[in-house]
Order: structure tokens, then sequence, then C-alpha cells
């Protein structure tokens, strides 16, 4: 006699809505007649109706056994009697089945030194489709039989050889079974079939017709042998396609990933919980490692069923694996995910995600500073409130080329809100939490559940203004004369103009102007790429003209420093479409003067337009 299918020696069954699991176990013998079974717990009593129950038949060299409402809990011993034959299967658990799956921090490359001890209730089928006691490592690739994975299988000495000396090899999953003990008090089985440095386009379900030469081919093979539905995914994956080829399909490839192994198990409803990735030092910084995280923050959004948490203020044991001990707290969030979404869990909710980002005013007594702005970020689903170990740090201001602008100075949590204080007054800048492969951030809500790397997101209220007007012809330094009485200078040559691009859009002529008396001119070209209201906002920090086009429209004598940006407003009501130019002149001050700042901002936009950012500004004709 022997079991061919539907169940083996240490294996956890999957319970079901009635705290039961079921099994169709087949096999061949020499017996003829009814199958019974009979099963006994860890000290050998009989479990409550199984005694000996007939569960099925035995004919023509084979049987097939019906094994319904099995109890959740275990160790169990199994033994099928067929006439005077007998059969027993050991170690039997009924419990959640959760499938591993992802690239290597899910394998797991952590330090083995400071691996968490084993659970008797924590049940791992390793890579060579035997079940035992989880312990890490549990993905050790050349056990597995297929292709994919190596090339040939370890001997079992080998296997045994590797185990003794392997220093590195620790994951999360084995902590995620312990914490899915802790929380449910049943046994937990580990499908172990992730493989490190691998990409969506390997992971491809419409690979799984190679099988076993096939990550997708090898994980379903894997699934197939449990012959049993899962409690859900939990997927660790994305860092191998950070890069500018693969990145902008990642959402579409894990719709397909998610798609199919719905289908292919037969569970619609399959719950993912997935990790975001998180950090990567000694690498270059260009935007896709941010764009793999954006997209999976937000597959929530897209797949339902699905839950995404943070990893990225978690420590790692090399250059880009989560540490062995940060895997603990990894585990917990990924325990408190699935809860939710496998087990609708209604006291847990998701990691906290950023509603919005806006301006408001600055605190009650705060000092007026130089360009000083007060952003308030508010957050969804924050537990206890936002905190930090030390001062809060992570969010980064961005313009449009993704490039980041130093300017927080300050961040505040309060609550659901982490309140930053800017020293910058441009308008042309997003907001991001975890900018680039390797950023310091440290902020979480009292469950330890991280703040997502996000963005870059819009911040609402800064504006409807344009970039810095930086490219202008100047003039020489003139002899002393009452700017009040100058009539709008010409480009003559007399003036001695050059053009010159300051690229700050801080046109700084102080080199030049030090200890000089006198007056300088500048001039710039505007485009204006249709007819709109406008508001030329201007800083100095000496007396100063403006005028656009041919007409005077400022004129502040007085002006000293500091030199503030957008100090001075002045609306300009009808503005045509085509190229304008606008004139600054500035009396030097006796050398006190050092410059200017100028650009506009566009009046009169509706609601709509400025949600959906559905507007064009005024630029400087470089």
């Amino acid at each position: 006699m022997r079991i061919t299918s539907g169940i083996t020696a240490g294996q956890v069954l999957q319970r079901l809505a009635d705290q039961t699991a079921r099994a169709i176990v087949r096999g061949e013998t020499e017996a003829n007649g009814p199958v019974h079974a009979e099963l006994r717990d860890a000290r050998g009593g009989a479990v409550k109706g199984w005694a000996r129950k007939e569960v099925g038949v035995a004919a023509k060299g084979a049987f097939t056994a019906s094994l319904a409402g099995v109890p959740v809990g275990g160790p169990y011993t199994l033994t099928l009697h067929m006439g005077d034959k007998h059969l027993a299967v050991s170690e039997i658990f009924v419990g959640d089945v959760w499938l591993l799956a992802g690239q290597s921090n899910m394998e797991g490359v952590g330090n083995l030194a400071d691996a968490p001890k084993i659970h008797p209730m924590v049940r791992a089928m390793y890579m060579d489709d035997h079940w035992g006691v989880a312990q890490d490592p549990l993905h050790v690739l050349m056990e597995s039989p297929d292709e994919v994975h190596a090339a040939r299988q370890f001997t079992p000495e080998e296997r045994a050889n590797h185990r003794r000396s392997a220093a590195k090899g620790a994951g999360v999953g084995l902590p995620f079974g312990r914490e899915m003990v802790r929380r449910s008090s049943v046994p937990q089985g580990l499908l172990c079939t992730a493989h490190g440095g691998t990409t969506m386009a390997q992971w491809d379900p419409r690979l799984r017709k190679l099988g076993g030469k096939s990550l997708y081919g090898s994980m379903f093979r894997t699934w197939s042998l449990t012959e049993q539905p899962i409690a859900g995914v939990v997927w660790y994956q994305g860092e191998g396609d950070a890069t500018e080829l693969e990145s902008a399909a990642y959402t579409e490839n894990m719709e397909k990933l998610v798609a199919a192994l719905r289908k292919d198990l037969k569970q619609p409803r399959l719950p993912f919980v997935l990790v975001q990735i998180g950090r990567h030092v000694n690498a270059d910084e260009a935007p896709w490692w941010n764009d793999v995280q954006e997209q999976q923050r937000l597959l929530p959004t897209v797949i339902t069923g699905t839950a995404v948490v943070s990893a990225v203020d978690l420590d790692l044991d090399d250059g880009i694996h989560i540490s062995t001990l940060s895997f603990l707290r990894l585990a917990s969030r990924l325990a408190r995910a699935a809860d939710r979404v496998a087990h609708s869990t209604k006291e847990e909710v998701a990691l906290p995600q950023p509603l919005h980002a806006k301006r408001a005013d600055p605190p009650a007594g705060a000092p007026s500073v130089q360009g000083s702005r007060v952003i308030d970020v508010t957050f969804s689903d924050v537990v206890g409130g936002l905190r930090s170990a030390g001062r809060p740090t992570g969010f980064a201001l961005v313009d449009g080329n993704r490039r980041e602008v130093k300017g927080i100075y300050k961040i505040t949590l309060v609550g659901d809100v982490a309140r930053l204080e800017l020293d910058t007054d441009r308008t042309d800048l997003k907001l991001m939490y975890g900018l680039g492969r390797d950023p310091y951030v440290n902020i979480t809500d009292s469950r330890d559940e991280a703040l997502p790397a996000f963005g870059p997101l819009r911040i609402r209220g800064l504006g409807h203004v344009s970039t810095l007007v930086s490219t202008w012809q100047v003039t020489k330094v003139q002899a002393p004369t009452p700017i009040a009485e100058l009539k709008h200078p010409e480009l003559s040559q007399a003036l001695g103009w050059k053009r010159r691009t300051w690229a700050d859009g801080f046109i700084n002529r102080h080199s030049e102007w030090e200890h000089a008396q006198g007056w300088a001119a500048a001039t710039a070209e505007i485009e204006v790429p249709e007819a709109m209201r406008l508001e030329l906002r201007v800083g100095y920090d000496g007396p100063t003209r403006v005028w656009f086009d041919d007409k005077p429209v400022l004129s502040d004598l007085a002006g000293t420093n500091p030199c503030i940006p957008d100090k001075n407003r002045v609306e300009l009501p009808k503005v045509k479409a085509g190229r304008h130019r606008v004139t600054v002149v500035m009396d030097l001050n006796g050398g006190m003067a050092w410059g200017f700042f100028l650009r506009f901002a566009r009046l009169g936009l509706t609601d709509k337009q400025l949600e959906k950012e559905d507007f064009t500004l005024p630029k400087g004709v470089v």
C-alpha cells in the first residue's frame, strides 16, 4: 500500500470556513473493499468522529479516500485501513497555507546567526517538495528538482552540508508564520517558491506550459502537489523591474500575475499581500526604483483583495537585502495585512497612505522667515498618531525632473498630519517620501506601520506660478542717475547689454555691484501661450522700477534688503498671447543691493483646471 497523492507526512491542510479541512487521498493497494480512516491526536487519542470512519473504497489495485471534516489543529496521525492492511501518515496539520513567492528578499538572504527559533506549528514545504518544521533557510534553490531554479539538484549529503555551513538565508517566511500562529492559534504552512534576482517577465504566467523550466510553472507545480486551496500569497518582488525598460509595465504585469493565479488555483478572490521594495545602497539614482515603489503602493486601488506594506525604513544585512532582525518587523506588518485581506479582521486597517499635501497657514506666533511656507501632509489609516525615533525625516521636494530641491527645515508630526516647514518659495515643486534608492526614513504609526515611499505628489495651494525667469540681458553699471527720472531702457550698445543665465533664478550681481554707485538694468522676453490674467511677482533688495512691455508697472524707490521672492505683486489683467518684454532697473544703493527675483502667477483659473493642472503658464525665453 502507498499513497500517491492528496496528503503527505508533515503537511498542513488549508482550513475552510467551517474550521475543518478536506482532502482526496489516492493510492495503490492490493486490498479490495471499504477504506476506513482513523485520526489520532499527538497524545494518541482518537479525534472525535474519527475512531473508525469509512471514507472510500479500494478496488482493482487502487483506492480513493475522501477526508472531510478534519478539524483545525494537529499534529494528527492518519491511519487508513483496508481489510487487514493499514497505512499511517504522521504529523498532519490543519490551519492556513501561504504561498511565498518573489525574488531574493522573499528567498531570504539575512544573516542566519540572527534567525528566529523554529515553532512546531509553523511548517514548510521546502523546495525539494518535502514538508517539515519551518527553519531558515526556507529557500535553497539547489534543493529544487525544477530546472528554472538550478541546473541540478542537491544530493541528500549536499543538502545536509549546505544547511550546516550556510551563513546567509534567513527570510520573512518563518517570522511571518510565527506571527500568524500567535494571532490565529492555528498551524501555518509555507510553500517555498521564491528565486532571487528575477523580473516579472520571468514570472510570466504564459510560461506555465514550460513546467519546471519557468518560475510560474515551478510555482504552480509546487502548489499542485498539495491539492489544497491556500489562505493567500505573500509576494516580495520588484527590485529586478526597477529599470527604464521594465518599470513602466509593472502594474500591468502584476494584474496579469494575480489574475492568472486566481484562475489557475480556482480561487477568484485569492488574497495577495505584497511588500513595497525597500532600499538599495551603492546604486545609481535613476527614477525607476521610485516608479516601481509608487506602482506597488497603488496596487490595492487597481487589484481587489490585495494589501501592501512598506519596507523602506528597515535595516539591511547587505547592500539590498533586509536584515534578519528587521524581518521580524516586516513579518508583523505582513501579518496585519494578511489578517485584514485573508481573514477580514475588522480591527486591522491598511498602512498609512498620503491623502493630500496642501499649503497651510504658518503656526501661530511663528516668525516671518524669508520664503517660508508650511505644507500639511495628511494620511489615511494612521493608528495612534504618526511618530518617529528621533527627528522625523524622509520627505523631499522635487522639481519637474525629479531632482531634489533642498528646503524642508522642520517636520512636526501631529496625529495623522506631517507638517513641513519650508524655506523655499518655489511653486513648481512636488513632494516625495523615500526619494532615491537609499533614503533614510523613520516615520511610522503606533503599530510600527511605516509610511510607504510615495510620489511625486502634487502640493495643493502653492499657487499657479511660473518658474523664476533666469535668462536676462543685463547692462553694465551706469553712472549715477535718479532712477525715478529714467525712461524705459533701450537695447542700445551704449548700455553694454550682455546675455546671462542664473540657474537658481536669483539675478545675483553682488560681485559686480559691491561698493559701486549708479544703476543697472535687466530685460527678458516672456512667452505667453494664450491670453490670460497675470500677476507679476518680484522681490528685490534696492530701489527698483519695473516695466511690462513699454508700460511702467511698479516703482519702489525705497526698496531695500532683504530680497524676498514674490514680496511685491502687480496684477496684469489682460495679457495677450505672444512674446512680451519685462524690464527691471535697480539703483545699486551704494553697493548694498544684490539683485532680484521675478516670475508670474496666473489668475482666474477654475477649480477644475486647478485640480487637473489643466492650464499653461508664461515662461522666459532662453
